[in-house]
């Protein structure tokens, strides 16, 4: 249980931090749909309410291929900045994505192989998937009314509903299934889904962004403590149950941005953060 415990938070924090690091030493090549407004993050709830459902109808070849399909979408546009070369891009990408495919293949669904190989996988992905949103200008107002409605949804769906169990049913053990977990015996697991950690991830670079270093720094030290204590009471409680874990998260977001947001005022746009804070050629990870 304690190996489970520090595997996914390790994980979880790697996803986090890395996420800080990248996001003001590398530049994410944007698509051209725009920058980030409430338009968009309508969609995005969308496509959160729906895309569930479709993975539950759909024929699990066809989930397998599409989640493989996403997947070596946001590697690429992790990994281009960093490798450049196009071949050099492609190869890492696609070996990662192959390295997944065959773990599922050579390991047992709920194996710690298949898992550490998994987990390994998603967690560029989401530093790619966060860096590409916050860098496309999405604002800390928009994320943190995204993780308000995320709660409701959130409580809804796993509580309330039996959506969350269904789908945790049906991709669990898939390669590339959208959930860092670890076996804990006795045929139990401990895991945090992917959508939790896209916004643990995303919010302190907003933050960042929206109201300055400390305001990021805060955000990151909160979601990380936060993880860390539901990890520990779920590893250590005698209750096996989904938790919702934007239930917490959310409101978190909510507080923060409130206290940031009152304190600093108006957040600044990407073009006055910038102004404020340019990045150099030479600028450090973790600044």
């Amino acid at each position: 249980m304690t190996v489970g415990l520090l595997m996914i938070f390790s994980h979880s924090a790697a996803a986090i931090v890395l996420g800080w690091g990248y996001f003001r030493r590398y530049a994410v090549a944007r698509p051209p749909i725009g920058v980030f407004n409430l338009w968009d993050i309508t969609f995005m709830m969308a496509g959160i309410i729906l895309v569930p459902y479709l993975y539950l109808l759909m024929p699990i070849w066809l989930v397998a291929s599409l989640l493989a399909l996403g997947l070596l979408s946001v590697l690429y546009v992790a990994w281009e900045p960093i490798l450049r070369a196009r071949w050099a891009i492609w190869s890492v990408t696609l070996a990662l994505v192959a390295l997944d495919i065959a773990a599922e293949r050579s390991f047992e669904p709920a194996s710690p192989q298949f898992f550490a190989i998994n987990n390994l996988v998603l967690v560029p992905a989401i530093v790619g998937i966060t860096n590409l949103w916050a860098q496309s200008g999405m604002r800390a107002r928009d994320v943190t009314l995204l993780g308000g409605v995320l709660a409701v949804y959130d409580l809804t769906v796993t509580w309330l509903l039996t959506q969350t169990a269904d789908l945790v049913v049906r991709l669990f053990g898939l390669p590339l299934a959208p959930i860092l977990a670890w076996p804990i015996g006795n045929g139990e697991w401990l895991g945090i889904g992917m959508g939790d950690l896209l916004l643990a991830t995303v919010f302190p670079l907003v933050m960042r962004k929206a109201f300055g270093r400390a305001a990021g720094l805060t955000s990151l030290a909160g979601n990380l403590a936060m993880i860390v204590l539901l990890l520990a009471s779920a590893a250590l409680s005698q209750v096996r149950i989904l938790f919702p874990v934007m239930i917490l998260l959310g409101p978190l977001m909510i507080a923060q941005y409130a206290y940031w947001r009152r304190r600093c005022g108006a957040e600044r746009t990407t073009r006055q953060y910038l102004q404020d804070e340019p990045i150099g050629p030479r600028s450090a990870a973790l600044s």
